[in-house]
């Protein structure tokens, strides 16, 4: 039987009882006081049913057995048999207050854990691009974030079991989550490297691949910080090139000018250098240019000289 319907029926029923009282009152002589100890019960009987009505939509949120937890308040309180009589003493009243109270407590309680792990979800889900399929299945989560105590109404809504298993996909993506961030912690670092590379520079020791996956595998650094502080270091390279452009400019022409210079000097050696070999012709203009670029290179290490003290 629906658990309203049990109540209005013995609201109901504890109704004409009164109304059946109150029609002998007027008609038959009655101690004093007797009608106000009858309106007295009544009122005390509606707020039993209210706090019971209270304490029915807060199991339901919760996901937790109405018929256990008002059972515990007063064995009299679920029990809807004809002529069954419900205990509405000071006792049960305090009871209910105090059931009422804990159920409260214990909604907010589970409304804050699904909000963390409602945040930690999205959180994840963005990071691994986690398909639309896949984050549905974790909407009944998601849909209270931010919501207010008083907003959270939904049957099941805060069930443990629903709390749980928010749980155990937040620890599934996060194991997902350190083989992500591995790979782009390597990612990061092999830009980091490729730039040092060509600023003729030495990448920073502490963000070696083999140390980098030393440390996350033990679990001794947050992947996101490692990342974090390999981004940080390329913006800081980056910016040194950039301060450096000249320089580094100059030291290019200077490298490709020893190359250059020992093609010439291999070119120089070769005894068939002058003979009308395919393509004879292309490198003897090859080698005119480089002997006008091998002459500059003394100037070229003494200008990088002076812009390096300047």
């Amino acid at each position: 039987m629906n658990i309203m319907h049990i109540f209005k029926h013995s609201r109901r029923r504890r109704y004409m009882q009164i109304s059946t009282i109150h029609m002998l009152y007027c008609l038959l002589p009655v101690p004093d006081g007797f009608m106000l100890y009858i309106f007295v019960q009544s009122d005390r009987l509606h707020k039993v049913l209210e706090y019971v009505n209270e304490v029915h939509g807060l199991c339901a949120v919760l996901g937790m057995d109405f018929w256990k937890t008002v059972s515990e308040v007063d064995p009299s309180l679920p029990e809807s048999a004809p002529g069954q009589t419900k205990n509405i003493s000071n006792k049960t009243l305090e009871g209910l207050s105090q059931t009422i109270q804990t159920l409260k407590d214990e909604k907010k309680l589970r409304i804050q854990k699904l909000q963390d792990l409602g945040t930690s979800l999205v959180e994840l889900w963005n990071l691994m691009d986690t398909s639309m399929e896949e984050r549905e299945r974790y909407r009944n989560v998601v849909c209270n974030l931010g919501a207010l105590d008083s907003e959270v109404t939904g049957a099941g809504a805060l069930a443990l079991d629903n709390i749980e298993q928010a749980e155990v996909e937040v620890e599934r993506l996060n194991l997902l989550k350190a083989s992500k961030m591995k790979e782009l912690v390597l990612k990061k670092r092999i830009e980091l490297e490729e730039i040092c590379r060509r600023a003729h520079m030495e990448p920073d020791a502490s963000t070696a691949p083999e140390k980098s996956n030393a440390l996350i595998d033990a679990g001794m650094v947050d992947p996101s910080e490692l990342l974090a502080n390999i981004e940080s270091q390329i913006l800081k390279v980056k910016e040194d090139v950039l301060s450096r452009k000249e320089i580094m400019d100059r030291i290019e022409k200077w490298l490709a000018a020893c190359e250059e210079e020992s093609w010439l000097e291999d070119y120089n050696r070769d005894e068939n250098r002058y003979s009308a070999s395919k393509g004879a012709h292309i490198n003897l203009k090859r080698a005119e240019r480089a002997r006008v670029t091998v002459n500059k290179i003394p100037a070229l290490v003494e200008n990088l000289k002076a812009k390096t003290r300047a």
